[in-house]
């Protein structure tokens, strides 16, 4: 929705080079009834550079060698002078091969245009410096790389060059130098961090330049004394430095553009402090786009003089001012022009002010994830010339009527969601506008349907989610738009059948995506149209079959999550071409019988989600695949046979494997230690037996820092929401989006495993949960479990585990759940903080296991306390008293350590780590002696004694005697 400034120069560029081609090369080759035939030379110079490609889609298919076509001049993307009958013009952008010399041997090229050809990371030829007539080049998105060759230095007719988003190792920009025609240069996307400041100079040499893109470029900071003197002949007018980390003193040399240019964009570039005074200077601005930078406070008064400023993006920054200071700093000149304003992502605060009534040019304002609060001023309504309005995800409130829109006849887009607003319009109203977007989600628009969305009729985009309407949905709501392309009507309580879609004029979408998910809509599941690509229906009340899966999945669906449902009956076995589906959710239904051989089509599934239903049989070897599956969930079903060894052989992209609650039997494959993405693994509750593969330290993902990455590549799948049940510490709960990719769980509960617990598993350093609970294990714990500092649950329950628990356990400082009950542990809890603090039952049911929590003391506490006797007199005296003040000293100092622990745990702060490892290693060190507490004060009161005896005989206030 944003004003194109610079790139709509771009285009216009573009169009002069068209219309330069269309007065200056003939298209065709024919002048009156003398016919320019094709120069042989040059024929086959392009038949070779043809041999060099691979033409997918027949681009060059009329390229060829036969009589008929040996007239080059004639073929796709190729014209000629009508004059001379050389090929000047060459535009085949869309391939792949190499990059061929022989291309350079057509001398006379005046443009090249192979824009967006994999190159498959070829050099330049350095024989490009041959076409010395070259006036446009464009080799963006070409897959390039290596170093520039010199030669370009040779094209000094080149007017436009665009060489963006290659790999180019870029050195130096000497070679621009001599390009005194260029007016047009796109270096976006290539690195330019060894070039250090001589960008500004060589960009200075170049007199006619007028657009300059170098964004995402890792320009180098620039230094205050390296900024040159400016040409008076620079004529630039649009400069995109966007997506780089250039210094403030980039604002010095922007300053001497202050009367040429007219669109600047600085977006993304982590710029801090307040928005510099001195861009106000740049007059003749008409687009400037500040966002996704840290800039605070508001806007520079001065601003408001920018008289020919049409677009001021100032979005996700750190804009703290009230809306009405900020909005009063641009009420110059500036108003008559502002055409639009995008403050989103700020911090702005108070209300929404009466003065932007004032801005009478103003076409687009985005104020969305502020913290603005207050009503909605009527006077909104006389913004006549609006035609975006975003205010969402604010906490605006109060009442809107039809006299907020009263003179909005050209509003397109409306974005008013998740805020406290109440629409109430009269039953009969006709709004003045056509919208195209229409988003209300979290207002209340209810009870009943809205009636005034009857009028809307070209709205491509519609979300009415959470919007308390307890209503059916009205047969003219399926025929308002043929251009609907994303629906939302999910969390109301709506009711009723669908209808099928097929009939309906949504069927006419080029591309439909429908969510009515958590809602009351219930009879058969309904048919789709084959255009398709997101289905949500989840909560609800849909019963029956789902044999229409298989028309819709022979389409171009994305997305079908049908969950929570009561749907019954077989899955069908009609999958063979569904190419498309990324996500299918069918869980919690009551459907059965075997998985599909055909499921093994869907090549390109990432998400499958089969739980809680009563499927049955071994899983198909045809699963397998899908190589591209993420999550697989087939918990709370009635699959049997053994884990398939294939899962970890061509699975490999797994991060999520859930076999809970199933009759899976046989030993745990090796093969699944193949799975180092996985981070979720639970074969929980079936009958496995063997023992824990030794291998579980390869994966690797449950030692890793960093959270997963999903790719997402299309929109349909960008708007699910993933979810996952996962049992935490001992209850199910469920997991969406954001919460998923932090978990790191390994859950073997409730199986038949024997064996030891490997060693290797305390590597895995980034697990939370570790469930090895209801088996048959025998051995030690792992003595190294301390390494795994990220633990917060533990559950070794109902094993035969035995010896005594590691004193590394007590460095597990975030463990808040912990189950070592029912086992033969012997000998005393660990001393620590984190280990004291869970009550007995964590440790019960081990009968030779003592200390606190379990029990006061272990047996032979009392045997290393010394015993009184008579003798001793004055020595044996002063010890005690020396003793006791130690030991205060030491309850004190312990006292001290655990308060600041307590308050490291009450508080998430980032020096808790550091607070408990430093405690935690002094504690563990004194842990080791035989009776830490008895032996500590002793050594502190004879130390303390010591230091007193020979101070007293210094001072003569002790008798000999009394030393020692």
């Amino acid at each position: 929705m944003m004003i194109l400034g610079g790139r709509s120069l771009q285009l216009v560029y573009a169009l002069l080079i068209f219309l330069y081609m269309q007065t200056s090369i003939g298209f065709n080759s024919t002048t009156g009834d003398y016919e320019i035939r094709c120069i042989e030379s040059e024929r086959q110079a392009l038949l070779a550079f043809k041999q060099s490609l691979v033409d997918e889609y027949g681009k060059l298919s009329s390229w060829g060698s036969e009589e008929e076509k040996k007239e080059c001049c004639k073929w796709e993307g190729v014209q000629c002078s009508n004059t001379t009958g050389h090929v000047t013009v060459l535009e085949v952008p869309w391939l792949k091969g190499n990059l061929s010399p022989s291309l350079f041997e057509l001398y006379h090229l005046t443009y090249l245009d192979l824009s967006c050809t994999d190159f498959n990371l070829s050099p330049v030829p350095e024989s490009i410096g041959s076409l010395n007539k070259l006036q446009h080049l464009v080799l963006c998105f070409c897959n390039l790389s290596g170093s520039l060759p010199s030669q370009l230095a040779n094209l000094t007719s080149l007017q436009s060059l665009d060489l963006r988003y290659n790999k180019f190792d870029i050195k130096n920009l000497e070679w621009l130098s001599p390009l005194s025609y260029l007016q047009y240069l796109d270096l976006s996307g290539n690195d330019l961090t060894k070039v250090n400041n001589s960008w500004l100079e060589v960009i200075n040499k170049l007199p006619r330049l007028n657009i300059l893109y170098l964004c995402g470029c890792n320009l180098p900071y620039v230094l205050p004394q390296s900024i040159p003197m400016i040409n008076t002949s620079t004529l630039l007018a649009v400069l995109d430095l966007s997506s780089n980390n250039p210094s403030a003193s980039t604002f010095q040399w922007l300053s001497k553009f202050n009367k040429s240019l007219v669109s600047l964009n600085l977006s993304d570039n982590s710029f801090q402090g307040l928005i510099p005074e001195n861009l106000s200077y740049m007059t003749s601005l008409e687009t400037l786009d500040l966002s996704d930078n840290q800039f605070e406070g508001g806007i520079p008064k001065s601003f408001g003089n920018l008289c020919k400023l049409r677009s001021l993006n100032l979005s996700n920054n750190n804009l703290d001012e009230m809306l009405k200071e900020l909005i009063g700093n641009l009420s110059g000149c500036l108003r008559l022009s502002l055409e639009g304003l995008y403050l989103d992502e700020n911090k702005i605060k108070g209300p929404l002010p009466e003065m932007i009534k004032n801005f009478s040019s103003l076409r687009w304002l985005s104020l969305y994830n502020n913290k603005l609060s207050g009503t909605v001023p009527k006077s909104i309504g006389l913004l006549s010339k609006l035609e975006w309005l975003g205010i969402s995800s604010n906490s605006l409130n109060g009442t809107i009527t039809e006299s907020h829109f009263s003179t909005l006849s050209k509003l397109r887009g409306l974005d008013m969601s998740f805020n406290s607003l109440s629409f109430n319009f009269s039953r009969d109203w006709i709004p003045p506008f056509q919208l195209d977007e229409i988003e209300l989600a979290s207002c209340k628009l209810g009870p009943k349907f809205p009636r005034w969305l009857k009028t809307q009729r070209n709205f491509s985009n519609l979300d009415i989610s959470g919007n308390e309407i307890s209503d059916g949905i009205p047969k003219w709501f399926w025929n308002l738009s043929s251009r609907a392309f994303h629906v939302n009507l999910s969390s109301n309580h709506l009711y009723g059948v669908l209808p099928n879609f097929s009939t309906t004029k949504f069927a006419d979408s080029f591309s439909l995506g429908i969510d009515l998910s958590k809602n009351k809509l219930g009879g058969p599941f309904p048919v789709f149209p084959i255009n398709v690509t997101y289905i949500n229906l989840s909560e609800n009340r849909f019963s029956g079959s789902i044999s229409s899966l298989c028309t819709i999945t022979s389409g171009n669906l994305v997305v079908l999550d049908v969950s929570h449902n009561q749907l019954s009956g077989k899955l069908p076995d009609c999958m063979t071409r569904s190419t498309s589906l990324l996500i299918l959710n069918l869980a919690k239904n009551n459907l059965s019988g075997k998985i599909p051989s055909s499921i093994g089509s869907l090549s390109r599934l990432k998400s499958l989600h089969l739980q809680n239903n009563n499927f049955s049989g071994e899983i198909p070897g045809a699963l397998g695949n899908c190589s591209a599956l993420q999550f697989l969930d087939l918990n709370y079903n009635s699959f049997s046979g053994i884990i398939p060894v294939w899962i970890g052989e061509r699975l490999s992209s797994l991060n999520f494997l859930l076999l809970r609650s199933n009759n899976f039997s046989g030993d745990i494959p090796l093969q699944l230690c193949w799975l180092t993405n996985i981070t979720l693994l639970d074969l929980s509750n079936n009958n496995l037996s063997g023992t824990i593969p030794q291998c579980i330290q390869n994966l690797t993902a449950l030692a890793r820092k960093e959270s997963l990455a999903h790719d997402h590549n299309s929109w349909s799948e960008r708007s699910y929401a993933y979810n996952a049940s996962v049992m935490w510490k001992g209850t199910e709960r469920d997991y969406g989006n954001g919460n998923l990719k932090n978990l790191r769980i390994i859950d073997l509960s409730s199986n038949k495993l024997t064996g030891e617990i490997p060693i290797q598993t305390s590597v895995l350093f980034k697990l939370v949960q570790l469930n090895l609970s209801r088996n048959q294990l025998t051995g030690k714990i792992p003595p190294d479990i301390g390494q795994m500092r990220d633990l917060e649950s533990l559950d070794l329950s109902h094993n035969r585990l035995s010896g005594q628990l590691p004193w590394s356990m007590s460095q597990l400082n975030f463990l808040s759940t912990l189950n070592l009950s029912y086992n033969n542990f012997s000998g005393r809890i660990p001393s620590s903080t984190q280990m004291q603090s869970f009550d007995a039952s964590s440790f019960v049911v081990n009968p030779a296991l003592c200390g606190l929590p379990l029990t006061p003391t272990c047996p032979g506490d009392e045997k290393s306390k010394s015993k009184p006797t008579d003798s001793g007199g004055k020595d044996n005296q002063e010890d005690k008293s020396e003793f006791w003040k130690s030991f205060k000293l030491g309850l004190e100092l312990g006292g001290a350590i655990g308060f600041v622990e307590v308050l490291a745990m009450k508080f998430d702060h980032p020096w808790k780590h550091v607070c408990f490892l430093l405690f935690n290693n002094v504690r563990i060190r004194l842990s080791n002696l035989k009776d830490c507490l008895y032996l500590l004060v002793a050594a502190v009161g004879s130390m303390v004694r010591g230091h007193v005896s020979r101070l007293g005989r210094k001072l003569k206030l002790f008798e000999p005697s009394v030393s020692s």
